[in-house]
């Protein structure tokens, strides 16, 4: 990384700790294949299971994938009226949530509470915190990212994931859902935009390049391999949500091939090949920087 010329990418999975099908998939993909880093969903089904994983392989970097939306809160819900349900769930609908927080100044400090509750999880169960990320990309909800930006600064997070993808990138790799791609495009464009102001301020550093955003649940071997030539000078976050079949609830068949997609050996080829060295976030925050973060360059036609 000492040249703009050279080319990174951060191989990286969501859900960890969702379940124990979730946990092995990233472990495979990880042990077996070109996954460099993970997120963990600290009050995930299987989070206590995914620490101990965490603890016993020292290479994969764990960090945070912060649960406002879709998913299950680390505090009782008791303390959360209003974000919630009765049972701790937070609402399944991104468009009910944002909603609710952008509009209900009320619930806010009981938002930060259960935000910094995550970040103190998943420090006990992990024990460092390189890069948070956020489901359902909610890290950079206005409301949300504003609180990140405070909780990062107060405990010192040097990464953030910015879900800016170059979508004509994309759509030229792959045709489907080509309008709802444009407009996730349009609104995480501006989001990221607004969230990477606070970043820079803030010297919190992020990839240059994403992917994995609009092809989410729908990613392919020949997608992944057309990616490599388009990378550009940089660091390159791709994700992915692996989970493999260990004899319980069968995961989606898209997780499971994320998993073989993961683990194909042609794909570890084709990045050596291609100059692409593999890193994760613990590689990109502990890399040496004037105290700026890397410039987060547009993509083309993205």
């Amino acid at each position: 990384m000492s040249s703009s010329a050279n080319r990174s990418a951060i191989i990286s999975a969501d859900d960890f700790g969702l379940s124990r099908e979730v946990n092995a998939g990233i472990l495979k993909a990880h042990r077996e294949g070109i996954l460099t880093g993970t997120s963990l969903m600290v009050a995930g089904a299987a989070a206590e299971e995914a620490a101990a994983i965490a603890r016993d392989t020292p290479t994969l970097d764990v960090g945070l994938h912060l649960v406002v939306c879709h998913g299950s809160s680390t505090l009782d819900p008791t303390k959360l009226v209003g974000i919630t349900n009765a049972s701790g769930d937070f609402s399944y609908s991104p468009v009910t949530a944002g909603m609710r927080y952008y509009f209900n100044r009320k619930i806010h400090s009981a938002l930060r509470d259960e935000m910094r509750a995550q970040i103190e999880r998943h420090l006990q169960l992990v024990g460092y915190l390189n890069h948070i990320d956020g489901h359902l990309n909610f890290h950079v909800h206005p409301v949300v990212a504003d609180i990140l930006i405070e909780l990062i600064r107060e405990y010192r997070v040097p990464c953030v994931r910015l879900p800016r993808e170059s979508v004509f990138s994309t759509l030229a790799l792959a045709h489907d859902n080509a309008a709802r791609k444009l407009v996730e495009n349009v609104i995480f464009r501006a989001l990221s935009r607004r969230t990477r102001k606070m970043l820079d301020a803030a010297g919190v550093r992020s990839t240059n390049w994403l992917f994995g955003l609009h092809q989410s649940g729908h990613l392919s071997e020949a997608y992944v391999a057309g990616l490599i030539p388009r990378l550009q000078p940089g660091i390159t976050e791709i994700y992915f949500h692996p989970a493999m079949d260990i004899g319980g609830t069968p995961p989606s068949a898209e997780a499971q091939l994320e998993v073989a997609i993961l683990t194909d050996p042609h794909l570890r080829t084709a990045f050596d090949e291609a100059g692409v060295q593999l890193i994760n976030f613990a590689n990109l925050a502990s890399s040496p920087h004037t105290g700026a973060p890397l410039p987060f360059r547009k993509g083309v036609g993205g």
